[in-house]
């Protein structure tokens, strides 16, 4: 598939352009949401207070973006302030995504440097997928 931004050539399975990150045109035979659904918020609105997964307790949302909310929290089994993204229910539909965050999070438990943060988990509850992360203030 050929990107309409760069013309760099990508599988035909692929979402985003490998080179410019563009997204590509859908392909007839696997219909992917429309750009303006990618727009909406997580399906879960954590608040002030609230717990996912029956252990992170909400202390505040940190911001959102293209792939969805991230929040502090405090995981209470482990007794530490960590940073939650909750992954917007279309950046994890297709198989290759999944294993864009598997395979990041695998690179990102290797890096050790003081200007990167650490990846703990990546991890799904109730359908909603999300990951766990160092919280730098």
């Amino acid at each position: 598939m050929k990107c309409p931004k760069c013309q760099t050539d990508n599988p035909p399975e692929s979402t985003y352009c490998g080179k410019c990150a563009t997204r590509l045109e859908s392909s007839p035979r696997e219909p992917r949401p429309a750009v303006t659904e990618t727009m909406g918020t997580t399906r879960e609105e954590l608040t002030t207070g609230s717990t996912f997964a029956g252990r992170y307790q909400v202390i505040e949302e940190l911001g959102q973006g293209g792939m969805g909310k991230v929040y502090k929290v405090h995981d209470t089994k482990v007794g530490e302030k960590i940073a939650l993204k909750l992954i917007r229910p279309e950046a994890g539909l297709d198989k290759g995504s999944l294993e864009r965050f598997s395979n990041e999070l695998m690179l990102a438990r290797k890096i050790r440097h003081k200007n990167v943060g650490q990846m703990f988990d990546l991890g799904e509850d109730r359908g909603i997928r999300y990951i766990t992360m160092e919280y730098v203030h």
